[in-house]
């Protein structure tokens, strides 16, 4: 069978993008107030919204094209194909006053063009006082959130060629949230990925994530924020990247994130990274919406920071650890530029 062209494929990507906003604008003709600004409010598990790994944070959240660790089950799923034998991620974030939260992700190859992932999010927002409607003190409470996340990623070879490499992932998500009461709900998320490999290669990418039914903490039940997003990542040079997402928040207008990331790599193991990002949506808001960060690569492992401020609500910072075995090379940096490159000595039985 003929492989489709390049030319097919990026036709394909578009026509997917564009199904991505029709649903949108779908979604804002049968209840205007969505994907606008009458719309914050109106969704519920906004912990769904908490970014993942300190490398993305650092880059704005402008992710969703460069997805290429265990985090990818987060950003988008299509990008697990390109994770080496199994790669895990381990992230700490402490949020404004008391609140933090963890994230903790494992993927595992299963074949050349397969892998399945999971993974685990957990917040503590602290302890807070419980009063009745006269002011009288009932005690405390401590709300708590979870999200349990299974994932499958491939990679399309009916529309890879020389030039091109498309993949596609899957979530499947279990969700339970804690004030007083409780309230649990599914979701999905889906994702399409390409890498395109010229003098300046790029990806694109097309995700939709929180698809699923609403939750209800007592008699009446919200949506869950439902988010369309469109992005893109250029090499430009072998150690400079550049990212962009267009997002469409169900519960918000949409906004555009943007981020950068400049590394040197003193040998083949080694690398050592600065990153920048910028959110439009957090400058509206009021919330500075600059974003900043570290990295550093060492073998197998990779130790990033990001500090995010958030304007009158004070400065946040996530630590995240990364586990790639063995080492994994961006696939534009590798010298097989593509995500079916097969490791010597490696069995993914």
């Amino acid at each position: 069978m003929k492989r489709p062209t390049t030319s097919f494929t990026l036709k394909a990507l578009a026509a997917a993008g564009l199904l991505v906003c029709l649903r949108a604008a779908a979604f804002t003709a049968e209840e205007p107030r969505y994907f606008s600004g009458k719309a914050a409010g109106t969704t519920t598990a906004d912990f769904l919204n908490l970014q993942v790994g300190a490398r993305a944070a650092a880059m704005g959240g402008a992710y969703s094209a460069v997805s290429e660790e265990a985090s990818a089950i987060y950003w988008n799923p299509a990008g697990l194909v390109q994770i080496p034998k199994l790669s895990a991620v381990f992230m700490r974030a402490q949020y404004v006053e008391e609140i933090s939260y963890q994230y903790a992700a494992y993927a595992h190859r299963l074949s050349y063009d397969s892998v399945l992932a999971g993974s685990v999010l957990l917040t503590d927002i602290g302890s807070i006082k419980r009063t009745d409607i006269s002011g009288n003190t009932l005690g405390s409470f401590t709300p708590r959130d979870q999200v349990v996340t299974l994932s499958y990623s491939k990679a399309i070879l009916e529309f890879s060629d020389k030039d091109i490499d498309v993949s596609i992932g899957v979530n499947a998500k279990y969700i339970k949230s804690q004030i007083v009461g409780s309230a649990r709900s599914y979701a999905g998320d889906i994702g399409i990925m390409t890498y395109n490999f010229g003098d300046i290669p790029y990806r694109l990418a097309v995700v939709a994530t929180n698809m699923g039914g609403g939750m209800k903490y007592d008699t009446e039940s919200n949506p869950l924020p439902l988010t369309f997003k469109m992005g893109a990542a250029v090499n430009p040079f072998r150690n400079m990247l550049f990212t962009t997402d267009v997002v469409f928040p169900k519960q918000n207008k949409p906004n555009l994130l943007v981020g950068t990331e400049l590394a040197t790599a003193p040998n083949e193991l080694t690398r050592f990274c600065v990153r920048a990002g910028m959110n439009s949506q957090q400058m509206r808001d009021g919330l500075t919406g600059m974003t900043f960060g570290l990295g550093a690569t060492l073998h197998f492992f990779s130790l990033d920071y990001a500090f995010v401020p958030m304007g009158e609500l004070g400065t946040t910072h996530r630590i995240s650890l990364t586990f790639d075995f063995p080492f994994r090379s961006p696939v534009f940096q590798r010298r097989d530029r593509t995500i079916f490159t097969k490791m010597k000595g490696i069995s993914f039985k």
